[in-house]
């Protein structure tokens, strides 16, 4: 039995359990040197060297705050090391080695933490500047096709017009095949115009969640519409089942990730069925599609959430696939804030789930 995968997305506060991890380790560190200090040892000027490298390691926090709280944390230290830990040499000298001990340990933390979150802000300045770019040039692909895409629209309405004319005058087999080619072909750029602009208004985020209360039946039995002649055509057993629940979520976008997830089933699904259900779980509602078609490799199934990809070694015809309705399905999922589950094997099917908030009914007092 395949193994469920899951695209994670990185925690919020994975950064803050590091710093936090960073600190309390550092602290340790600097107890346990606190520890030999007091017990007498003739360290001197060691015990500030050690303080010294706490401060250091301090520097990997990503808040400059974070390492002087740590260098402070380490200055009480060797005051109170100074304090309790018995007399070891001349008075003057021990006084001198603690105070050049201070003076280093806040050199470090200052000098140094200016070197360091200096050349950081530096960075971090550049990643955003290059991240504006970015974000200002996908705006720009998406604004050329959104211009462009009516005039795209009425050349291929054009064109279809001219094929059924062609169609209703020719009484040649060949140039009947010839003009269903045509048709075949027009409809196939339709699609890929579709898809292109759908992945690119999610892409440049022109689409914002609204979450509403949307009945999970009424989806399905829209979607069961639209796809039921074609699911027929291939010989496809097609159910959709869904309880009479209510999810909290955005109405348009939770349908169009279910239309790409069952438009992908169909496409890769030469025999058998295509299932689309839902069910209560702890958080929510799961909603899956399930196929019986060709499968898809372990090491492929994170590749196939990316633009453009499409699997090499299907050996279903998939002239009309585009690669783009699993990237619209992970762009959409995230716009969602959450994650979609993977069971695929080879030769034997894939299912495709993800949870949905449940809408809580509030009753009237």
């Amino acid at each position: 039995m395949a193994t469920p995968q899951r695209r994670f997305q990185k925690p919020e506060g994975s950064t803050t359990l590091a710093n936090v991890q960073i600190v309390l380790l550092c602290m340790v560190l600097a107890i346990g040197i606190f520890i030999v200090d007091i017990a007498s040892l003739p360290l001197g000027v060691a015990a500030g060297v050690a303080y010294v490298a706490v401060v250091l390691i301090s520097l990997w926090l990503s808040k400059w705050s974070f390492s002087l709280l740590v260098a402070g944390f380490v200055s009480v230290l060797t005051i109170i090391g100074f304090v309790y830990s018995e007399p070891a040499g001349v008075p003057w000298m021990v006084i001198t080695n603690r105070a050049l001990a201070l003076l280093v340990i806040w050199l470090t933390a200052i000098i140094g933490g200016w070197l360091v979150f200096s050349k950081r802000r530096k960075s971090a300045s550049g990643l955003v500047r290059a991240e504006k770019e970015a974000a200002r040039a996908r705006n720009s692909k998406f604004r050329f096709l959104e211009s462009t895409s009516n005039e795209m629209r009425q050349h291929l309405q054009t064109m279809a017009l001219l094929s059924a004319t062609m169609r209703r005058k020719v009484t040649d087999s060949d140039l009947e095949e010839i003009c269903t080619l045509q048709d075949d072909a027009v409809a196939q750029l339709g699609d890929l115009l579709n898809s292109i602009l759908e992945f690119n208004e999610l892409e440049s985020g022109g689409v914002q969640p609204e979450p509403a209360e949307v009945s999970i039946q009424e989806v399905f039995k829209k979607l069961q519409s639209d796809f039921e002649l074609q699911a027929q055509t291939k010989g496809l057993q097609m159910t959709f089942s869904a309880p009479s629940e209510t999810a909290l979520t955005d109405n348009a976008l939770l349908t169009r990730i279910i239309r790409s997830l069952v438009s992908n089933a169909i496409r890769f699904t030469d025999k058998g069925s295509v299932e689309v259900s839902c069910k209560r779980v702890t958080h929510g509602l799961r909603i899956a599609v399930s196929d019986s078609g060709v499968g898809i490799a372990p090491d492929e199934i994170d590749s196939i959430f990316d633009e453009f990809y499409r699997v090499d070694s299907n050996p279903v015809d998939r002239s009309a696939g585009r690669g783009l309705g699993l990237a619209v399905v992970d762009r959409g999922l995230k716009l969602l804030d959450t994650e979609i589950e993977v069971v695929s094997e080879p030769g034997r099917g894939s299912s495709f789930s993800f949870v949905v908030p449940q809408f809580a009914y509030t009753p009237m007092s």
